[in-house]
């Protein structure tokens, strides 16, 4: 069976593959192009969406690019990139090399995303799968009630005379609570950044259920704010004297998270992750005979073990951060951090 190892990155030695590598690399294959995933490499393959983005976020890099389901051939090992569903142009990557298949799921989504590729579960003889959401804890309920509860919450604040202000990452969660909003029928501003990377979703071609306008402070009556996570605490959010927060988090499901949103109006469980029981469901559909965790909780391994899976959780090299990223917080002071990236 191939080895696999995370050495900042994730590392397959018998054929010198890096995957998703923390720090600049000659050539990587990318999953997607959130910033715990990609680093300036001089050159990458990943889908066209995935290009897109990362040119924007890192600049140039020779670029390869690899549609779904297009299967390329490298002599030592082919590659298919395949639908993950975390975010416009995620993939899991399936890697064929001495008449075995690996999977390497990146982050990845099984729930529609009414703003990217639903998820594609392949068969495989080795999976190596994220665990951000690896605990029992952690089943989510379905989007339709957590969006139910959002607009709820929005009427509320406007009916209030408040400004709804949505905490959520700037590419992937942002535009997918956009379109969840749109469909209601809500005037929606976007901070820069969220900006920024919806333009790039409609020059891709997502089409999006209404008209949206960029932020202006000096017109956010009556329109829901969208922004990342790390601004709550900037003059942008600050300086709205009648505001309402609503952060997008699948850590609202932990026991810390009154605690660690505890500057929040309300904690709502939307994430573009898996959660406990599909994690679990793409370990038993993938059919694979070896299970290799990371990115997450480790003790999702043991949980498989009991379960009857061959499983182990991959160990990160001394001094990486990547893994770390993906962990339960457990310091309201830490939740910033953490929720840039869930």
């Amino acid at each position: 069976m191939l080895r696999v190892e995370y050495r900042e990155g994730l590392y397959l030695p018998d054929i010198d593959l890096w995957l998703d590598a923390d720090g600049p690399r000659d050539r990587c294959v990318i999953s997607h192009a959130h910033s715990d995933h990609i680093a300036e490499h001089r050159a990458i393959v990943s889908t066209p969406e995935t290009a897109r983005i990362f040119q924007h976020r890192r600049g140039e890099a020779e670029i390869e690019t690899l549609r779904y389901f297009e299967r390329r051939d490298y002599g030592r090992y082919a590659l298919t990139l395949i639908p993950a569903g975390h975010c416009l142009g995620s993939a899991m990557i399936l890697v064929e090399a001495d008449g075995e298949r690996l999977v390497y799921t990146g982050d990845f989504k099984l729930r529609p995303n009414v703003v990217a590729e639903t998820a594609v579960i392949v068969p495989c003889d080795t999976l190596v799968t994220e665990s951000t959401f690896g605990e029992p804890l952690y089943r989510f309920p379905p989007d339709v009630v957590t969006a139910e509860r959002l607009y709820a919450a929005v009427d509320r604040a406007l009916s209030d005379d408040r400004v709804p202000v949505v905490l959520a990452y700037a590419l992937g969660k942002s535009q997918e609570a956009l379109e969840l909003l749109l469909r209601r029928g809500y005037r929606v501003a976007l901070h820069g950044s969220v900006w920024n990377v919806t333009e790039i979703y409609r020059e891709l071609g997502v089409e999006f259920s209404g008209a949206y306008e960029k932020y202006d402070r000096e017109r956010l009556k009556g329109r829901v704010l969208i922004t990342p996570p790390g601004c709550r605490k900037q003059p942008m959010v600050q300086n709205i004297e009648r505001r309402y927060i609503i952060m997008l988090t699948g850590w609202a499901l932990s026991k810390s998270a009154p605690y660690m949103y505890k500057d929040v109006d309300l904690v709502l469980p939307l994430s573009d992750h898996a959660d406990f029981d599909d994690l679990v469901r793409l370990a038993r559909e993938s059919g694979a005979g070896r299970i290799i965790t990371m990115h997450g909780a480790p003790k999702f391994a043991a949980h498989l073990r009991d379960m009857g899976f061959v499983a182990e959780h991959l160990a990160h090299h001394p001094g990486s951060t990547k893994g770390a990223k993906k962990q339960a917080p457990k310091k309201a002071s830490n939740a910033i951090a953490q929720t840039l990236f869930d």
